[in-house]
């Protein structure tokens, strides 16, 4: 009965079926004092008493320790890679990634353009209030001394140097470009995480809910033997008390599993939109083979994250030359080709070089180069405690997978220990040697196993996929996302020594 205890508090439910059989009471109806039922009493149906050869076999039970196991080879349920791919196609997120992205690589084009030279068309009006001015542009006489002129003409300006300042305007953007493509990079590992996690949570009260439906039939079964026992004499009433509060309880828990599942199938649905009585999940993945923690660490210094944060960087020292840049001289080619003159002019086209440099401007530009350096100085600091955070989670992600397989390796000698337990209660009832409430309290013990290695096999599962995306490993962009991102995303392996875990997908 101990073991019986114990079931109430890590199984589920709620039995319909009273202790006595009573007279029914009509809707609304009750005792003196009493609330109005919500629903009529259900009359205790005549307790049958299973037959052993009806249970299971061991055989049979080994082949179904995994409750959605034979959903492997199903055609229509989706694996963890398909909702990834359905999420990815849908995730704003991602799309507003690649929108920044883009307009980035076009302020890289824009910066870049200040090399070539720069035409434009100008037309001049002009009027004076008096004659004998002659009117100049660019310091080069185009006009006559009258009170009016005008002209057609093409300008031109191209530098030639800038001491660096465009130069490093160029390093700044496309650095900053670099660093949202990281950033989508990383957006991309933590929906595959997101998805991971409703997933796996899913699939785990999904199998719960098969299991608890197979205790609660090995609970029934128990009950109506206690009641059996009970009319014989043979049993005590507290004996079928106990028996019916744990069936009330794994029937409790069904149900919460129920609810539970139905939550994350909501929560699947967000991310993959495909509606929710459409969601059939299968676990294709396969556990990885062992890995030791430096395995993984020697990769986080490359997590997605970690390089947008050091082209943050770079950007900022580049954007630090550009302020150092402003006390340095400017040189400019400059030209006009006249089109047209009113008063006719002998002046076709001119052509200037021009240099400029500050001497004084109030320590502006001082105070620029501050501002900046103190800038690279925090830019700095966010990349170290970035790093360190990175290793600490990683360090986290290493422990809780390790501790989830450590329990998936201890439930699964429990799950086989107890179907042990069970066979050998059923063949010394067949024997005549043990009785059918034992071997019916051994069921209910399996069942008890069956149903805590199908959660915490589910956790380990997450806790893998958290240790690949916690050291940047996890996929960055599947294919057939509806984003061009290949000329974006980085697919060079990370760098570092030996060969790097691979996050498998689908089971050999």
């Amino acid at each position: 009965m101990a073991i019986l205890a114990a079931g109430a508090f890590c199984l589920p439910a709620l039995f319909p079926c009273r202790v006595t059989a009573q007279k029914e009471e009509a809707v609304g109806t009750g005792r003196p004092g009493w609330p109005a039922r919500a629903l009529p009493a259900q009359a205790l149906p005549a307790p049958s008493r299973p037959a052993v050869s009806n249970l299971p076999s061991l055989e049979t039970m080994l082949e179904a320790v995994s409750p959605i196991a034979g959903k492997r080879s199903d055609p229509i349920a989706i694996d963890l890679a398909e909702c990834y791919r359905l999420a990815a196609i849908r995730w704003d997120q991602l799309k507003i990634d690649y929108q920044t992205v883009r307009a980035q690589q076009a302020v890289v084009a824009q910066t870049q353009s200040a090399f070539a030279p720069q035409f434009s068309w100008e037309n001049m009006q002009s009027f004076q209030n008096t004659t004998g001015v002659i009117p100049t542009v660019g310091g080069v006489a185009v006009g006559a001394s009258q009170g009016y002129f005008s002209f057609n003409s093409i300008n031109s300006t191209w530098l030639l140097f800038d001491s660096l300042r465009q130069q490093n305007r160029v390093a700044a953007a496309r650095a900053t470009a670099a660093a949202q493509t990281y950033s989508m990079q990383w957006d991309y590992q933590n929906l595959y995480l997101n998805v991971a996690q409703a997933f796996y949570q899913e699939l785990n009260y999904e199998g719960s809910v098969i299991i608890l439906e197979d205790q609660i039939a090995a609970l029934r079964g128990l009950v109506n033997e206690l009641q059996y026992r009970w009319k014989v004499g043979r049993s005590r009433p507290a004996d079928v008390f106990q028996g019916q509060a744990n069936l009330a309880a794994s029937v409790a828990s069904r149900e919460n599993y129920v609810g539970l599942r139905n939550q994350y199938k909501a929560v699947l649905n967000y991310y993959l939109g495909i509606g929710t009585e459409k969601i059939d999940l299968k676990e294709s993945q396969a556990f990885p083979g062992s890995q030791s923690l430096e395995e993984y660490l020697v990769h986080v210094g490359t997590r997605p994250d970690i390089l947008a944060q050091v082209q943050l960087l770079r950007s900022q020292k580049a954007t630090l030359a550009v302020a150092i840049g402003e006390f340095g001289p400017r040189t400019a080619l400059t030209g006009t080709y006249f089109l047209s003159h009113q008063p006719v002019s002998p002046v076709v086209w001119n052509t200037n070089i021009v240099t400029t440099m500050p001497l004084f401007t109030g320590g502006l530009y001082v105070g620029y180069v501050r501002q900046q350096r103190a800038l690279v100085h925090s830019a700095e600091l966010q990349v170290e405690n970035l790093k360190r955070t990175a290793d600490q989670n990683l360090r986290i992600a290493f422990a809780l997978f390790n501790a989830a397989v450590g329990q998936v390796l201890q439930y699964r000698e429990q799950v086989e220990v107890s179907a042990l337990y069970y066979a050998a209660q059923r063949q010394d009832f067949e024997r005549g040697v043990a009785q059918l409430l034992d071997v019916l309290v051994a069921l209910n013990t399996y069942q008890q196993a069956r149903l805590a290695l199908h959660q915490n096999e589910m956790n380990a599962r997450y806790q893998l996929v958290n240790l690949f995306v916690q050291a940047g490993l996890a996929s960055g962009n599947p294919d057939r996302t509806g984003l061009p991102l290949h000329d974006m995303l980085q697919t060079s392996s990370p760098s570092g020594p030996g060969t790097s875990p691979v996050m498998p997908f689908s089971s050999p």
